[in-house]
């Protein structure tokens, strides 16, 4: 069978719900691997507006994973300074982030972009794989599943027309109100509650400035907040009193409330919704062949601006996984850990926005002055400052009492055979052996090896300029992660984290070995 017949028969290996930048992404990674996907989407087209607007440094990493990267910083922003004021003209400074840094996955830290333009640039990779038949103005209607796989009856909403598409697995990424979700049964548990929100989306007419930019307004008045959509586009925040109607914001209150920045000969307006702060999780992620993704599993408040990111970081997670399995390669059970990887990780990125965000839109006035106070002092001495909440890596999957596990698998620059890049451009993705001594790779044996083989893993020596390595440490990225790891050796998993180290030569094979058991990877004599 061709691929072409491959992609229109009726058996494929995953069907993918919801054709959002969640349910792109997992397409794309599973289509890339060599599998066969249905995806199918109820609106007519890609939403075409933005909802999403800032990404980090993981995220980004992930994009030049699938190829969308290059496309995608065509119009993404780096953005250089996250800033809180009392007053969105000539207010004091509350706090100040510098975003400028490169993070520990090799990019600048933080960007920020129109949706738009990212779905575009993951759908044209989607479209590149040959694997992917993506259905749009179609709703899935009804489902089943059995010990084999998920029957899955989607409608044409223009003909009317129904079909049966039948797949090993179902990757839900239908959005906060998941029909997957609902149909199953699972609650999603309701956490916190915040204030009605209206986001102004614009798209700019000519270059634009302002002495106080992508930043937050904490303005007893009327919080708010300002930043770019990409190179084009803008969008400005603004909270609502509790005592406040949705329905009296017009067209002509917008523009109001724009008016000391912007008017009609400046921007456009593209859309103005009101939505309510809210945040939510699953305690359920997967229900036997039927995984939930994104908004599906999870919600929370927009300040850190992470939420599609963790949606992101779902589809990296769960398709990994699915990859190895549908070849046949790893055992079912390595599924059992998706739900235990990402969930303490999620509940810390909710419990994080939350706290950064409560600050930003307190009405109050008194406590508005108290919480100006507190940061003047903190600014003075920021040991009185709390310390933040820092969402845990994934552990579920990870070699056992092992303190490295979890953590970030730094990316650097290196050299190799007269190419200079990042490490994943250069030594290649998915499971990373990564050694700074080639004494400890050759320890390795060749059962060992053809283990990291099978699961296509790359074994990567990387040394200091000069040393005559397969692979030179350009900045010293390698050697000062390594030294403050205390390790010889790590595995990195495909979605970026550490699987474990080793603490010597001898230890790289309990690595090794831990990582084949925990994959039930069976490697012939």
């Amino acid at each position: 069978m061709s691929d072409n017949e491959a992609i229109h028969a009726t058996d494929v290996d995953v069907i993918v719900v919801g054709y959002g930048p969640v349910g792109q992404m997992a397409s794309v990674l599973l289509g890339q691997a060599g599998h066969t996907v249905v995806a199918v989407e109820r609106h007519a087209q890609m939403y075409g507006l933005s909802r999403a607007g800032h990404i980090d440094d993981e995220i980004m990493r992930l994009l030049d994973r699938v190829g969308a990267g290059e496309e995608f910083r065509e119009d993404a922003v780096e953005w250089e300074l996250y800033d809180m004021r009392n007053k969105a003209f000539g207010g004091d400074l509350l706090m100040s982030f510098d975003w400028s840094v490169i993070g520990p996955h090799g990019y600048r830290s933080h960007w920020i972009f129109y949706q738009n333009n990212l779905e575009l640039a993951l759908n044209r990779q989607v479209e590149r794989t040959g694997k992917v038949e993506v259905n749009f103005s179609t709703e899935l209607v009804r489902f089943d599943q059995d010990a084999e796989g998920v029957t899955a009856y989607v409608r044409d909403r223009q003909s009317g027309e129904e079909r049966a598409v039948r797949a090993k697995y179902m990757l839900a990424a239908d959005g906060a109100n998941s029909f997957v979700r609902r149909s199953l049964g699972i609650e999603a548990k309701e956490g916190h509650v915040g204030p009605n929100q209206l986001v102004i989306d614009t798209l700019q007419k000519r270059d634009l400035s302002f002495e106080f930019d992508n930043g937050q307004f904490a303005d007893p008045e009327r919080p708010g907040c300002l930043f770019q959509l990409g190179k084009h586009h803008r969008r400005w925040e603004f909270t609502l009193a509790e005592d406040e109607d949705p329905g009296d914001y017009t067209i002509d209150t917008v523009w109001e409330l724009l008016k000391p920045w912007v008017g009609p000969e400046d921007v456009e307006v593209l859309r103005w919704p009101i939505y309510r702060f809210r945040e939510s999780m699953t305690q359920e992620w997967r229900r036997d062949r039927i995984f939930l993704i994104g908004d599906a599993a999870h919600t929370l408040w927009p300040f850190a601006g992470e939420g599609m990111c963790n949606g992101l970081r779902d589809a990296a997670a769960i398709t990994w996984r699915l990859d190895l399995v549908l070849r046949g390669i790893a055992s079912p059970q390595v599924l059992d850990s998706y739900q235990d990887d990402r969930q303490p990780n999620m509940q810390g990125w909710i419990d994080y926005s939350r706290e950064i965000g409560l600050p930003c839109i307190i009405m109050d006035k008194d406590a508005a002055a108290g919480r100006d106070q507190f940061l003047f002092a903190v600014q003075q001495d920021p040991s009185l400052m709390p310390p933040a909440t820092v969402p845990p890596g994934p552990t579920a999957f990870s070699r056992t009492d092992d303190p490295t596990a979890g953590l970030t698998a730094v990316q650097g620059r290196v050299r190799a055979g007269g190419k200079v890049g990042l490490l994943d451009d250069v030594a290649g993705r998915g499971f990373q052996l990564i050694a700074t001594s080639q004494e400890v790779v050759d320890a390795l044996t060749e059962r060992e090896r053809a283990g990291l083989d099978r699961i296509g893993a790359s074994i990567i020596v990387i040394g200091e300029p000069g040393s005559g390595a397969p692979f030179e440490d350009v900045d010293g990225t390698y050697r000062d992660w390594f030294e403050s790891l205390g390790r010889v050796a790590v595995v990195a998993r495909p979605d970026y984290y550490l699987y474990g180290s080793a603490i010597d030569r001898d230890d790289v094979h309990g690595l090794v070995g831990s990582l084949g058991d925990a994959l039930g990877v069976n490697v012939p004599a």
